[in-house]
């Protein structure tokens, strides 16, 4: 189900056939449920600097697998973390288009994204496009909520959100897959990866390619808005000893996507209108190199790594070239973990672990709405460089289920100020009734954006030099509860936290404007509630539900978060699990919003509800098929105000693998 800001106009037909796809969700399998047993314990790597047991993290974090993440019936990964407790997701078109990501009800640049170790955010105004991601390469997805700063530094003022690719370290023997779909929109999308080990050499490459013809994202006209998108993904190492691993990683990604201008004939609308000739090129380059070595029996282990990143961005305007942007950043990175153990009060176990890291920056831009020495200042770019000190401790106290960590970082920041920020979390389980109390708190900062401190994108635009970065102290607790062995897990968490220096434009005289911080404070705080309930083998249940009340330092609502969201899943296996069957719904309440004429004027937008889901058979060992449908009930709505969404949608697929 894809829920991105996108429209078409779906024939009877193609409603039919989604309907008929979703009353197949709906079959029962007659098999016999499985007694409960004891689920394996869940790895997660995002919560501290080394993996840790998502059952002893204070932090709220949400992990999905890439195996679960494809058999979804999602198509975009926006649409899979919809479904995730926290998220609000605001797509500006169709496939391809802006699509912003905002974390309890934070900005959507208050969120770190890092792709296989790699910090991904863009240079430009320091969020992280979501647009039409692939979901072939991706091994494994988290979700780390709450300010997490005091480990990753900058940006992670709400949270973390790591994506980690496939690799092919320790598989016995080769494995090959690929995919190919077709349905709505003419739309068309291929895949395919390789990935196994010879000796000590491993490696993996996943392809991925997609086409759609569009829709027309206007309220009127008929011209359509199309996209296309393709993607690879490497990554291979070498284990040069049993103690010292070396591995690379590199990810290229293109996309296009058409557009309509925004109120082209200056009528003072803030609407969308239908035009052909706009549109977006996009370009990312990500890249990783990293060298561990384990001594002591893996109880001293030091890693050092060179990230580097290439974003280029072109946006055309009446079918000529308006604007172009170039952002690469390179980091270096030592850490160094100590793991050990004690027998002071019935065993305890120890992490700590240091770091040192050095990060540099450099953004340009080209614009035909930019004359003299702002032009020339544009294309010259701008540098900047930041050095982060910092460790954690975690401490494990194994009798009484006790697990509680300490983070600390000092960033050396050129050309605005130092910040220092920390992460303190406490898990506590009461084994007896089998819950857990987890609760976090830290201080988050996200630095001004290149655009927000140098400014480049018209001449009526004045940046501000004397910019501080935003910060936050924000906390949550929560209580996780089990029940039979693991099948059935709930869990309600509460968040609080309030932003200093926000942000936000400003008009100056003349028609100009700018960007300031803010004086006042403003607040986030709500609650997110989980539940996932596994009563046969067969039949997998889960749903989120997340109150949001975001405000700004006047109390007012913030734009694009809903106040309430909720998802829910069924997932049915049956034929002696060679069927598989996923029923998706997603809600999301109304949400205010910006109409952006002069002045502006502020509007809301109206609750939806989207329904699809994917059944699937394995024809053959190495083979599967699949029918999936998107918003099946073919409800009309708007993310950002004026773009229009998709309709119903109906697509089919194969599969294949080695065995």
């Amino acid at each position: 189900m894809s829920t991105g800001s996108t429209t078409i106009h779906t024939s009877t037909a193609h409603r039919l056939y989604a309907g008929a796809a979703l009353g197949c969700l709906l079959l029962a399998s007659a098999a016999a449920g499985a007694q409960p047993i004891a689920l394996p314990e869940l790895i997660v790597v995002s919560p501290s600097l080394t993996p840790i047991e998502a059952s002893k993290t204070g932090s709220s974090v949400t992990a999905m697998s890439g195996e679960d993440i494809r058999a979804s019936g999602f198509s975009q990964l926006s649409d899979v973390l919809r479904t995730f407790p926290g998220i609000a997701v605001n797509q500006s078109g169709s496939r391809g288009s802006l699509t912003q990501l905002r974390v309890r009800g934070a900005d959507a640049n208050h969120l770190l994204v890092m792709i296989d170790g790699v910090p991904a955010n863009a240079l430009s105004d320091g969020g992280y496009d979501f647009a039409d991601i692939a979901l072939d390469d991706i091994e494994r997805l988290e979700l780390l909520r709450g300010p997490q700063s005091g480990l990753y530094g900058a940006n992670a003022q709400a949270g973390v959100l790591t994506i980690v690719t496939r690799s092919g370290r320790g598989l016995a023997r080769p494995e090959f897959n690929a995919r190919f779909e077709g349905g709505t929109q003419r739309t068309s999308d291929f895949a395919a990866s390789a990935r196994g080990a010879a000796g000590p050499v491993y490696a993996a490459v996943t392809a991925s390619a997609a086409t759609t013809n569009g829709f027309n994202i206007a309220r009127d006209g008929a011209e359509t808005d199309g996209a296309k998108r393709y993607t690879v993904t490497a990554k291979g190492g070498v284990e040069v000893t049993p103690y010292f691993n070396v591995e690379g990683f590199v990810r290229h990604a293109r996309r296009k996507a058409d557009n309509d201008p925004q109120d082209p004939n200056f009528l003072n609308t803030g609407l969308v209108e239908d035009a052909a000739g706009f549109g977006t090129s996009f370009e990312e380059t990500l890249a990783r190199v990293e060298g561990t070595l384990k001594l002591f029996g893996d109880r001293w282990i030091q890693s050092a790594k060179w990230t580097g990143t290439r974003q280029d961005t072109r946006g055309m305007e009446n079918f000529l070239q308006a604007s172009a942007s170039l952002g690469g950043s390179e980091t270096l990175t030592y850490r160094s973990t100590l793991l050990l153990d004690s027998m002071v009060a019935g065993g305890e176990k120890h992490r700590l672990t240091g770091f040192v890291e050095n990060r540099r920056e450099q953004f340009s831009f080209d614009s035909f709405f930019l004359f003299g020495p702002d032009l020339e200042a544009a294309r010259n770019g701008y540098t900047r460089t930041s050095t982060g000190v910092g460790g954690e401790y975690v401490f494990d106290l194994l009798v009484t289920g006790t697990t509680v960590s300490a983070a600390i970082r000092q960033d050396f920041n050129e050309p605005f100020q130092d910040e220092l920020t920390w992460r303190y979390s406490l898990s506590q389980k009461v084994a007896p009734i089998g819950g857990r109390l987890h609760a976090s708190v830290g201080r988050g900062v996200t630095n001004p954006s290149f655009i927000e401190q140098f400014g480049f994108i018209v001449s009526t635009f004045v940046p501000n030099a004397n910019l501080v970065p935003e910060s936050s102290v924000g906390w949550d607790a929560g209580w996780e509860q089990t029940f039979w062995n693991g099948r059935v897990v709930l869990d309600a968490t509460y968040f609080n936290a309030r932003l200093e220096q926000e942000i936000v434009p400003v008009s100056l005289p003349s028609f100009r404007s700018s960007v300031a911080n803010l004086a006042g404070t403003s607040t986030r705080q709500g609650i997110e509630a989980t539940a996932k309930i596994r009563p046969a083998d067969w039949l997998t249940l889960s749903g989120t539900y997340t109150y949001t009340d975001a405000r700004d330092d006047k109390g007012v609502a913030e734009i694009r978060r809903p106040a309430h969201a909720a998802s829910g899943s069924a997932i049915v296996s049956f034929l002696d699990n060679r069927a598989r069957a996923t029923l998706n719904l997603v809600y999301n309440g109304k949400m205010p919003d910006t109409i952006f004429t002069f002045p502006s004027q502020t509007t809301t937008l109206n609750a939806y509800t989207l329904v699809g889901g994917i059944i699937s058979y394995d024809t053959t060992p190495w083979s599967t098929v699949y029918l999936r449908a998107e918003n099946v009930l073919n409800h009309r709505y708007e993310e950002v105000y004026s773009y229009r969404s998709p309709g119903a949608g109906v697509y089919a697929g194969l599969k294949v693998r080695t065995n």
